[in-house]
């Protein structure tokens, strides 16, 4: 009998248990346990599960800006929103080593560790005003937010409230008490030009306004960062620590993949945007330079439960809504001159840098026309004030649809204020038809985004023409728009673009 691979075990687990099967028996448990330990072995046996998959995330470093960072922070009053949280706590207590006149952790949740608590909800604008009139802070870091993208997916209002008016808020109160520094956490996420996800539109929205709110100036410098998944906050490793300790680790399937970084990366990058913050484009983000390779959360399992020694299953829940992403070829530079990065899109790229350690990679966030930002908020506060929180299901689902074209109203006017050839570009990586796939089956997904970068593109035919190279590519484009019922009409005015240039 010729030995099993993983790949015909990890169909078997699939087969015991289907993504849709609320309800195990003992006699499923049993055979998912069986199956897993032979994946283990099977997996060794192929080379895999050596090593730690999460061990160099562990490790990797962004170096702190010691002298420059005691230079902003010894002797400020500090203030860290979301401060007992994961991050937050670290946060305070790295902050607390640099000196500061006094630490205030602000947070929903009660106070414990480092500093002076004080209970508020961001969406409360006069209950925070008061609390920075209180605390009077000089430097603040502004970490909460409703970070889980499946629970977005289920409290969009409280996720809108939160993530995108709170952080107006904080954006004003810290304006209004001439505080000095002001530090967004952003996430990686954002990287997305469009999105059918809560969490990711409304982090994005609540990056632009930080953003807006850096270009505009004013007695406070405005800076932030970029995160991704922090490997001791992080919602996979708690999933899987929770399941290896109930005996059933439940996964969203076999093939998923994401970036790590850990605390020290993160709280070293909030530090250092303080640190240095006047020394880049006022609209920048930060961001650790060494991500690794993205970690497979099934190797994650299997090497933890391995190493644990207890009898655990696995199984694939299949992935919900808010961690369903799909990748877009034109979200990333494909041209190599410059430095791939997973949390830097391709029209952020040409702006990126590094600080002098080369730890740390930043980029600019595109600003659209001006104006435009207010008047999406304002489109979307006009729903969330239609659609009132008793309104049910309904109103959440109106509320949602709001909110992703708020953000994709935003990715067009940065696409029409963006570069020509970059936008091109950005649309050819994503629509070419080597990679668009049979019958256009793989760009048919990206229809939105597809649409949103040949509009912009064909509001300015005439900066093309001394593209080079331009005729061919959007012939390429056009020969694809054609096979998606969406953008067949584009396709022939994408074809027509450079007509007048070639005639000459």
């Amino acid at each position: 009998m010729p030995l099993q691979t993983s790949a015909s075990l990890i169909e078997e687990i699939k087969d015991l248990a289907p993504p849709g099967l609320a309800e195990l028996n003992a006699n499923t448990l049993a055979a998912l346990g069986a199956v897993t330990r032979r994946l283990i072995a099977t997996m060794k046996r192929e080379g895999r599960l050596s090593e730690n998959p999460i061990e160099l995330a562990m490790t990797r470093d962004v170096a702190l800006h010691h002298e420059a960072a005691l230079r902003r922070l010894k002797g400020r009053r500090v203030m860290v929103i979301g401060g007992e949280g994961c991050v937050g706590t670290r946060l305070r207590s790295l902050l607390a080593g640099l000196g500061p006149q006094s630490l205030v952790s602000l947070d929903i949740a009660a106070h414990g560790g480092l500093g002076t608590g004080m209970r508020v909800d961001i969406r409360d604008a006069a209950a925070l005003d008061a609390a920075f009139a209180e605390a009077r802070p000089e430097v603040v870091f502004h970490l909460a937010a409703i970070r889980e993208p499946g629970r977005a997916e289920v409290i969009v209002r409280d996720a809108v409230e939160t993530n995108v008016y709170g952080t107006a808020n904080v954006i004003a109160a810290c304006r209004r008490h001439g505080v000095a520094q002001a530090v967004y956490s952003s996430t990686g996420k954002c990287f997305a030009y469009i999105t059918d996800h809560v969490y990711t539109a409304t982090k994005k929205l609540a990056e632009a306004q930080w953003m807006a709110a850096a270009r505009e100036g004013g007695p406070t410098q405005f800076v932030a960062t970029r995160f991704t998944h922090v490997l001791e906050n992080g919602i996979v490793a708690r999933d899987i620590a929770q399941g290896i300790k109930a005996g059933l680790v439940g996964l969203h399937g076999s093939d998923r993949h994401f970036n790590l970084q850990n605390l020290r990366q993160a709280t070293h990058l909030l530090v250092n945007a303080v640190a240095l913050a006047g020394e880049q484009a006022a609209d920048s983000f930060w961001s650790a330079i060494d991500l690794g390779w993205p970690v497979n959360t099934l190797e994650m399992a299997l090497y933890q439960i391995d190493q644990g020694g207890r009898d655990v299953a696995v199984r694939f829940l299949g992935v919900p809504r808010g961690y369903d992403e799909q990748f877009f070829r034109g979200q990333f530079d494909w041209s190599g001159a410059h430095e791939y990065h997973p949390l830097i899109n391709a029209l952020e790229a040409p702006s990126s840098f590094t600080d002098r350690t080369g730890t740390m990679i930043g980029a600019r966030v595109p600003a659209g026309a001006e104006g435009r930002l207010q008047q999406e908020l304002e489109r979307l506060r006009h729903v969330l004030r239609e659609n009132p929180r008793d309104a049910g299901f309904v109103a959440d689902a109106v509320v949602k649809r709001a909110l992703l074209d708020a953000v994709a109203g935003l990715a067009a006017s940065a696409f029409a204020a963006s570069d020509p050839q970059r936008l091109l570009d950005v649309l050819w990586w994503g629509a070419a038809p080597n990679w668009a796939g049979p019958d256009a089956s793989t760009a048919r997904r990206f229809a939105p985004v597809l649409t949103l970068l040949a509009d912009a593109m064909l509001q300015r035919p005439v900066a093309l023409r001394d593209v080079p190279g331009a005729a061919e590519k959007l012939a390429d484009i056009a020969l694809t728009f054609r096979q998606i019922p969406a953008l067949e009409e584009r396709a022939a005015s994408l074809s027509a673009a450079l007509e007048p240039a070639v005639a000459n």
